[in-house]
C-alpha cells in the first residue's frame, strides 16, 4: 500500500497541469452540450436558460466555501480545553 501512495502522490505532482486541462476541457465539453441539448420542458423558470445548472453549481460550491471558511472554520479551529487532572 505504501507504494501505491507514493505513486499516486508523485504522478498527481507530475501531471497536475495535464489534469487540471482534462477536467476544464471536459466541463467545456458538458456546457456546450447543455446548451446544444436543451430540455422540452423546463421544470422551473430559470433552467429554460442554456447553462443555468453550471452557473447555479459553481454559485453554491463558492457559497459553501465561505460558510465553512468563515463560520464553521473558526468554530472548529476554537481552543482546546486543558484536561483535568483529577
Amino acid at each position: 500500500m505504501a507504494s501505491l501512495g507514493r505513486w499516486l502522490d508523485t504522478t498527481r505532482k507530475r501531471h497536475a497541469r495535464v489534469w487540471r486541462r482534462v477536467f476544464f476541457v471536459l466541463l467545456a465539453i458538458l456546457l456546450a452540450a447543455n446548451i446544444a441539448v436543451r430540455p422540452h420542458h423546463s421544470e422551473y423558470g430559470y433552467d429554460a436558460y442554456p447553462g443555468f445548472w453550471a452557473v447555479f453549481g459553481l454559485v453554491v460550491a463558492v457559497g459553501m466555501v465561505v460558510v465553512m471558511k468563515k463560520l464553521v472554520y473558526p468554530l472548529i479551529n476554537g481552543p482546546e480545553d486543558p484536561p483535568d487532572d483529577d
